[in-house]
């Protein structure tokens, strides 16, 4: 059973390795879903190989009795009864040395040496074809073009404040600073915010967001609000009129109507 089991395991180790080393050659000839299998059964075939080795090998030769044949040449009587019973009863009866007539071992050469040199160039062949036969994309994949990834032909145009409320409405929420928020800060800060802060309306406005209140009523250089557009760079960057606009109506007590 070892010896067998080495013959179709070499075979299995062999077919699926080829096949997981040449997935596009394989899928030539059988559906994809052999990939994934050929994966399963290389590794399922190298554990059980390695188990044997360790378990039944190393224990059954090397520790139960610690064969020495392997650097002396020679087995003692009862290690030949046990492994090799045949052998030792042609020992016995001086049979196991058959002499070869010369003619006889031409004969055989002859057959023998053309076989092996044909079987070795099949072989070398094989390894050839296991290690370089697929075309991979790598190889055929088409030079790359070298082009400008993005050449405007003309200028990108700027939003302009001219829907802003200017500085002639009243200075309220109504009609002018929440029309203003709207404008500037609805699409980060709307109904739906994900910031937590919404300036859709009056209430949350004056309620603030996750760190609380962004407008403090008659204090506009305590406002958080005030204080990040001062700094510049904001999504919603308020203009130098529109902020003066919006620090007035705070230190007016931010009113409503």
């Amino acid at each position: 059973m070892e010896y067998w089991a080495f013959v179709w395991g070499a075979m299995i180790m062999g077919i699926t390795g080829f096949m997981m080393w040449n997935p596009i050659t394989t899928t030539r000839f059988l559906p994809g879903e052999f990939i994934p299998a050929a994966k399963a059964a290389h590794g399922g075939e190298a554990l059980l190989a390695v188990l044997a080795i360790i378990i039944w090998h190393m224990y059954g030769v090397h520790i139960k009795r610690f064969n020495k044949a392997m650097w002396t040449g020679y087995l003692s009587e009862e290690e030949m009864l046990h492994e090799h019973p045949l052998e030792l009863a042609d020992i016995k009866a001086g049979v196991a040395k058959v002499h070869i007539e010369p003619k006889v071992l031409r004969r055989r050469q002859a057959l023998y040496f053309p076989i092996a040199a044909i079987l070795a160039i099949v072989m070398l062949a094989g390894v050839y074809f296991f290690v370089f036969g697929e075309t991979t994309a790598r190889a055929t994949a088409p030079e790359a073009e070298t082009a400008p990834i993005y050449a405007p032909r003309t200028p990108t145009p700027q939003p302009t404040a001219t829907a802003a409320p200017t500085s002639s409405l009243p200075l309220v929420w109504e009609g002018a600073i929440g029309a203003l928020f709207q404008q500037r800060c609805g699409l980060c800060h709307g109904a739906d915010s994900f910031t937590g802060l919404s300036l859709d309306t009056y209430a949350n406005a004056l309620a603030g967001g996750k760190n609380g209140a962004v407008i403090v009523p008659g204090n506009s250089a305590e406002s958080s609000l005030v204080i990040l557009q001062a700094q510049g760079g904001h999504g919603g960057q308020l203009t130098p009129e529109e902020l003066e606009m919006v620090k007035a109506w705070i230190d007016a007590g931010a009113p409503e109507k």
